[in-house]
């Protein structure tokens, strides 16, 4: 019998070996809460300093990227082969697609974060003086088409559209095949391992910091509803509430559990976008949506590509714009295999269509029908809005409510479960994927229930310290090292598909 190198005993423990370091670094995050806060953090707005500015302008190619490959010839090529078969309904895939992209972060930033910025503009008034179409313009920036052009190019690097570079979902396949005629092959194996590795810790920190963030929202939406007096109990319950929630959907699977509870989500989410629309004045949510998709346009073919002369201050990109995108990194590995996954056999135009166009009109709508009518409320009825958010801007979204009498509470209940919703069909997919990157038998629940502890245990440790921000800087955590890994996905697949074309 052969004896097995130790290196290839850690490769068969990958899944181990990865909860042995999540668990590290939560109990690191509740024994030293003041030096994560006084020395994470701002390592983190350091490192984006360097790594900001040069990966936004990768992102911006990448979206101009996606639009051309759309319109082209190789768009009616199929994700996963020519015999590849659609698997979902169209209603279907893209609920799923929109509610594990970041369906939560609309719910939690729709009125706070255009409001935000209308209280201190970052972009400059010279070129933008209509405040609140900036405002949204630049939110529009963070959460528009360049993240959901990331996700669509990590679906289609993962998709198996190029016959080369692997089976569809595997996320070394694009470095392995750039790497192969220089490594060999338990190179290859340990080179497989830590980008694995890298993935499911960008993924594991990603999600630890949508669930924290999430929670700060659903706990002030209940402490204000109900008037509790105990944040952290409140916080406790709802985590385990997410918990058990997200585990019972990745125990019941994509169709059973995940696309069940992203449908009923997205009809949720319409309920409540329509009722507010027929309970405050339609102008100002008509104009701050044309003026602000005017300046974001704007923004699109000029101002990002010279992006910090746009700004009032160049530095605020760091803990904001470039924050964001590589929050959106580290969910990337997790959303584009599940996107590989769920949009086998579609069109390759159609799967752009569906993962930009249609999630950016979505954006667009969201925030401008909640920041509009929001901000609009205030100024004509002085309600206190906007002071409000100033000062804590997780009740933005619940003084707005409020003012709306018995129909304003019946929205806060329903956006409460709408966000509530829509971060446990963002972990249930992670989990997902997590178990698969790490190899883990779809039948072993141990594995599924222990991830789904981790994860909620890691929350619960962030929500102690309050800390917003704190929540965005852990979640880049594992990005960091996983963007070289993503320049290397790059290569590897143009390499492949040129290779693939001259063929």
């Amino acid at each position: 019998m052969a004896i097995r190198p130790p290196f290839f005993k850690l490769t068969a423990n990958l899944e181990k070996f990865a909860l042995i370091l999540c668990l590290i670094s939560v109990a690191g995050a509740f024994l030293f809460p003041n030096t994560l806060t006084a020395t994470i953090q701002p390592l983190i707005i350091d490192v984006l300093a360097v790594l900001g500015g040069p990966f936004f302008l990768l992102v911006n190619f990448l979206l101009i990227s996606v639009i051309v490959l759309a319109i082209s010839p190789l768009g009616q090529r199929k994700i996963g082969g020519e015999q590849a078969k659609i698997e979902f309904s169209t209603f279907g895939w893209l609920s799923m697609l929109f509610a594990a992209g970041m369906g939560s972060g609309l719910v939690f930033w729709g009125v706070a974060e255009p409001a935000m910025h209308v209280l201190q503009p970052p972009l400059k008034q010279s070129l933008y003086p209509d405040r609140q179409a900036a405002a949204l313009a630049i939110t529009l920036v963070n959460w528009g088409a360049h993240a959901w052009a990331l996700y669509a190019v990590f679906g289609l690097v993962l998709g198996g559209l190029s016959r080369n570079s692997g089976k569809a979902g595997d996320i070394s396949a694009p470095v392995l095949s750039l790497t192969r005629p220089f490594l060999n092959r338990v190179e290859q194996i340990r080179l497989k391992f830590l980008i694995q590795l890298l993935a499911i810790l960008a993924i594991f920190f990603g999600v630890v910091g949508t669930i924290a963030n999430s929670t700060l929202l659903l706990r002030k939406g209940i402490e204000l509803k109900l008037g509790v007096a105990s944040p952290w109990l409140v916080g406790l319950i709802i985590i385990v509430l997410l918990a058990l929630l997200y585990s019972l959907s990745a125990r019941l699977g994509l169709k059973k559990g995940v696309q069940t509870l992203s449908q009923f989500n997205v009809f949720l989410a319409f309920f409540v976008l329509v009722w507010l629309m027929m309970m405050v004045p339609l102008q100002p949510i008509i104009d701050v949506a044309l003026k602000g998709s005017k300046y974001y346009i704007h923004l699109l073919v000029t101002g990002t590509w010279q992006f910090s002369s746009q700004l009032n201050e160049p530095k605020w990109a760091n803990s904001w714009t470039y924050n964001y995108y590589f929050w959106w990194l580290a969910w990337g590995p997790f959303v584009g295999v599940f996107l590989a996954k769920i949009s086998q056999g579609r069109p390759v135009w159609q799967y752009i269509f569906g993962v930009v166009v249609v999630p950016t009109c979505v954006t667009i709508l969201w925030f401008s029908v909640f920041s509009g009518s929001a901000i609009a409320w205030d100024s004509g009825h002085s309600s206190g809005i906007m002071a409000a958010i100033k000062i804590d801007y997780t009740q933005g979204l619940f003084v707005f409510l409020k003012q709306l009498g018995w129909q304003g509470g019946v929205l806060i209940w329903a956006s409460l479960l709408l966000l509530l919703i829509f971060v446990a069909t963002s972990v249930d997919s992670a989990i997902l994927v997590i178990r698969n990157l790490a190899a883990a038998k779809h039948s072993h629940r141990l594995s599924l229930y222990t991830w789904s502890f981790v994860l909620a245990l890691s929350s619960w440790v962030l929500l102690l310290e309050n800390n917003e921000l704190l929540n965005r800087s852990l979640a880049v955590i594992g990005a960091v090292p996983f963007f070289f890994i993503f320049i290397l996905q790059l290569i590897g697949f143009v390499k492949e598909f040129i290779t693939e074309l001259q063929e």
